[in-house]
């Protein structure tokens, strides 16, 4: 494998619909079709590591994840809930188009995302890294135009308070005693 095929491996992440399940610290993974949205659902175990955002704590045992195809959209998002069923934040990677194969999506993203937290800050992640990986030719420049133009489109929709949409921004979960 050449150096730049590794360094791509490593950089660019794959979202494939029902990959939660074969992840060992998420069990009681769900899965639910309207139209063409596809939701996921997930539970981290109770022997989960404790996963970290930008110094806030968005997986561990007990906590819930949830996972939002949105193909009118073009775009993935994760939203997060703590194990008391309070929602963290949404998690919305800059991806390449959404691909559909019968009943299941799939992406990768092009290194940029961003971290919506609770609080209703808003965070671009990965900059630099993205950065390098355009300086070093290893995204198209056609890849390239789309996480930028992605990340421009996302934020200012965010701040219109457009994006997310009400699903997602509304969804919330009630955690059984």
């Amino acid at each position: 494998m050449t150096k730049r095929a590794q360094l791509s491996q490593q950089l660019f992440t794959s979202f494939i619909s029902g990959d939660w399940q074969e992840h060992a610290a998420m069990t009681d993974y769900r899965a639910e079709w309207f139209n063409s949205l596809l939701v996921e659902r997930a539970a981290w175990t109770a022997h989960a590591p404790t996963v970290e955002l930008l110094n806030t704590v968005i997986g561990g045992p007990g906590f819930v994840w949830f996972r939002f195809w949105l193909p009118d959209l073009d775009q993935m998002v994760e939203k997060y809930f703590n194990a008391e069923g309070d929602a963290i934040g949404v998690y919305l990677p800059v991806c390449k188009p959404l691909v559909q194969d019968d009943k299941a999506y799939r992406t990768s993203d092009l290194i940029l995302a961003i971290w919506y937290d609770a609080a209703k800050r808003v965070s671009v992640l990965r900059e630099e890294e993205f950065d390098e990986v355009v300086r070093r030719r290893i995204l198209s420049s056609k890849e390239a135009e789309r996480a930028e133009t992605r990340i421009r489109e996302l934020t200012a929709a965010i701040f219109r308070e457009e994006f997310p949409p009400p699903l997602v921004r509304n969804f919330a979960i009630t955690m059984e005693a």
